[in-house]
């Protein structure tokens, strides 16, 4: 049999000359298919295989719902946190008594309510 075998520069290629020897079909007796055992079982292997998988998927949904529970744990608290912030703030405001007696504006004026007015510009 004639092999041809590429070289480091794929440039030339070189011919070998392989005869069938008795020690080829011996090494070839003697190879190890235990790695293939598993396909002796493959419906066994299968399902545990899919169990495996589904496993994995059950494993990953319950991550990702405890993650999502610790972040809306952090929301929750990060709002509390926001909302007694603001209520110390509002608390902390002083309301000051206005001293309507010396005031200098009519109580019985009308509401001021603004109105748009048009400016012509370069009228004739």
């Amino acid at each position: 049999m004639i092999l041809k075998v590429p070289s480091n520069d794929w440039s030339d290629q070189f011919e070998y000359v392989v005869e069938e020897d008795d020690s080829l079909s011996d090494l070839e007796d003697e190879q190890d298919f235990s790695e293939y055992l598993w396909m002796e079982n493959e419906e066994e292997f299968d399902k545990n295989e899919l169990k495996r998988l589904e496993e994995e998927d059950i494993m990953k949904e319950c991550f990702e719902a405890m993650l999502e529970d610790e972040l809306e744990a952090e929301l929750a608290e990060w709002q509390k946190a926001k909302a007694e912030e603001l209520n110390a703030a509002l608390s902390s405001l002083v309301v000051s008594e206005y001293n309507v007696e010396h005031s200098i504006l009519n109580p019985l004026a009308a509401e001021f309510v603004p109105q748009k007015h048009i400016i012509g510009l370069g009228t004739s």
